[in-house]
């Protein structure tokens, strides 16, 4: 059982690791979008392979494909892989002393985002925590992201890099505590909590 679980937390979990003065951050975990559009991709090839079957051997499951469900299950299809590919499935963070640089790289299928900059720019880190309330049950949800404070900044510019720009899908207090006590240790900068944000 736990080398399922290290395999699953390996696919969509986050790896932390210091080398020679270096540290990388692997986050892997699927924000909403990526996983809905998976999610609807899987369900619609499905639908073809059973409707397929049927239509070649009366399997007796029930799905009948005529022109109409296949040109809809095939479009269906091709918009949640163009929805899949286009998401980020992977960020990498990698904070490199020696050269006192820091390297964000968010991957998708279609392109690879890197943001680069000074590692001696980071003042603090925190967590945000974001309140999502549902008016419908009155019930209250949170989002944890990590949050690095800067400083000296160019008039206009924010002084907060949020390494994540969506949620991810399993997002915890536990896990961006493990990445924001990372960060603050290998920076050696102030580690400032969980703060309340709109």
């Amino acid at each position: 059982m736990e080398k399922i679980w290290n395999i699953i937390n390996y696919l969509v979990g986050v790896t932390i690791y210091d080398r020679n003065d270096v540290l990388v951050i692997e986050d892997r975990r699927p924000n909403r979008n990526l996983f809905l559009s998976v999610l609807a991709l899987v369900a619609s090839l499905c639908f073809l392979v059973v409707g397929a079957v049927n239509l070649w051997k009366d399997t007796g499951i029930g799905i009948r494909l005529d022109g109409y469900k296949f040109a809809f299950v095939g479009v269906a299809l091709v918009a949640a892989l163009v929805f899949a590919i286009r998401e980020t499935f992977r960020e990498v963070y990698v904070f490199d002393k020696p050269h006192d640089t820091y390297i964000f790289t968010r991957h998708s299928l279609l392109n690879k985002d890197v943001l680069e900059g000074s590692l001696s720019q980071f003042r603090a880190v925190q967590i945000e925590r974001r309140t999502n309330e549902d008016s419908e049950t009155y019930s209250k949800t949170y989002t944890y992201m990590v949050a690095l404070l800067m400083e000296g900044l160019l008039l206009g510019q924010s002084d907060t890099q949020i390494l994540r720009e969506q949620p991810p899908l399993f997002n915890s207090k536990a896990a961006e505590n493990r990445i924001a006590a990372a960060i603050a240790k290998f920076l050696n900068i102030e580690r400032q909590g969980v703060v309340d944000v709109l």
